[in-house]
């Protein structure tokens, strides 16, 4: 008889080596390079309008810029908040299309990066392997 575990989405009994609970067919093991990364907080113009807030950096990507120019046509922000001249605007989670930024800068040096390693957080921002041709 096999090992059994409890799924922790739906609470049925499933085997200790399942990938994905064949009940309610969640996944169950995130690969370890998509649970650890930095987010790195920008600001950004696209339209009329600036923005600012974090991008997850996946630990296995290198630059800010590698996963800003990958092949996705929107760059991710989470705790995104629109800058206006009485006070900052806060949005939450904000995807903006590539095509209509004009600029990105960084927000915060490299010696305030926040790690990520709460495995909720990074399931919402796994980014793909594919890196765009002039990151490589």
């Amino acid at each position: 008889m096999e090992d059994t575990k409890q799924c922790p989405h739906c609470g049925e009994e499933i085997k200790e080596i399942a990938r994905i609970c064949r009940y309610c067919h969640s996944e169950l093991k995130v690969e370890a390079k998509y649970k650890q990364g930095k987010l790195i907080t920008v600001r950004l113009k696209s339209g009329e309008k600036i923005y600012f807030g974090d991008i997850f950096l996946p630990e296995y990507v290198l630059r800010v810029s590698d996963v800003i120019n990958d092949s996705r046509h929107f760059i991710i922000l989470s705790n995104a908040c629109e800058e206006t001249r009485v006070r900052d605007v806060p949005i939450g989670f904000l995807a903006i299309n590539k095509n209509l930024t004009e600029w990105i800068e960084l927000k915060n040096p490299a010696s305030e990066e926040q790690p990520v390693e709460d495995t909720e957080t990074a399931r919402k921002f796994i980014y793909s392997d594919h890196l765009s041709e002039w990151s490589k």
